[in-house]
């Protein structure tokens, strides 16, 4: 019966030899003896490694692709390999059968695979935002080792979210492709907005007869708008007006709050005036 190689790697006929090299990382990884104590295990990594030696070479895969499973048979060569775990660790470890006493398993078969892989060719930076940045929606400059963006912050950004920018390494594999630039975005405190875990506090400052008598204030939010909210009478000065959902976002989507902060605002009056104003209140006490 012919065997399908490419289902069994689990990828298309046009898959390349990295994704065939993936795909036999993962499959392998799971159905190994070391690793996977199932019955059937040990046939399926069989039938993986059988799938992955024809594969994995270029000229043996161009055959398989020409004349199906039996290609040795068909074109005179050999698809060798399938079952033969000797096999298996000479190819990975670059040598004959090992030596009495000496011992090779699984970590050094794929410990020896993997350093054959290609290098990544993607890169990493941090960039760290004013939290105040967040409410004019301007973009942010990055700089690369290609060259300086200009980056549009995604909405639902956070402290520590990835920002992927496909093809601006200024590393490439052999086929010349650049590689992907992966920035972590970090935020800080600055004079308009300050952090508490998710939620955003941001200070307003108001007349004593505000916080007396209540009143109205104006805050203003990380979408760049501006909200009124009402101030009970009697409020006190420090007190902190919550507004759900107007916080930062969190990895799993949800929002903190925004806290908006009543601090004191004297009127500028001149001395006479807080003179005044203390003697009444001393009269009253």
């Amino acid at each position: 019966m012919a065997k399908d190689y490419y289902q069994t790697l689990g990828v298309t006929k046009d898959a390349s030899n990295q994704d065939i090299k993936r795909a036999y990382r993962k499959l392998a990884k799971q159905y190994h003896p070391d690793v996977n104590k199932e019955a059937s295990a040990d046939q399926r990594f069989k039938d993986i490694q059988e799938a992955f030696d024809v594969l994995g070479d270029e000229e043996k895969r161009a055959k398989y692709d020409r004349y199906g499973s039996n290609f040795d048979q068909m074109a005179g060569a050999g698809a060798g390999g399938a079952g033969d775990y000797e096999d298996l660790f000479r190819q990975f470890g670059g040598g004959g059968r090992t030596r009495p006493g000496q011992s090779f398993g699984f970590e050094d078969m794929f410990g020896s695979f993997f350093s054959q892989e290609e290098a990544s060719t993607d890169e990493e930076l941090e960039l760290t935002v004013p939290l105040g940045h967040l409410s004019t929606n301007e973009k942010v400059t990055v700089r690369l080792a290609t060259g300086s963006i200009q980056l549009t912050l995604p909405k639902d950004v956070y402290d520590g979210k990835k920002v992927r920018l496909r093809g601006k390494s200024s590393m490439r594999n052999r086929q010349g492709v650049a590689g992907d630039v992966y920035v972590t975005i970090h935020l800080k405190d600055d004079d308009q907005f300050r952090r508490v875990d998710q939620d955003v506090i941001s200070t307003v400052r108001v007349h004593p007869t505000t916080l007396v008598l209540g009143g109205e204030v104006v805050a203003d939010t990380l979408e760049g708008k501006r909200i009124k909210l009402k101030v009970k009478p009697g409020t006190k000065p420090g007190a902190r007006l919550r507004i759900p959902n107007r916080g930062l976002s969190q990895a799993n989507g949800h929002r903190g709050a925004l806290l908006v902060q009543l601090e004191v605002k004297l009127p500028e009056m001149d001395r006479a005036f807080y003179e005044e104003w203390e003697r009444q209140l001393a009269v009253k006490e």
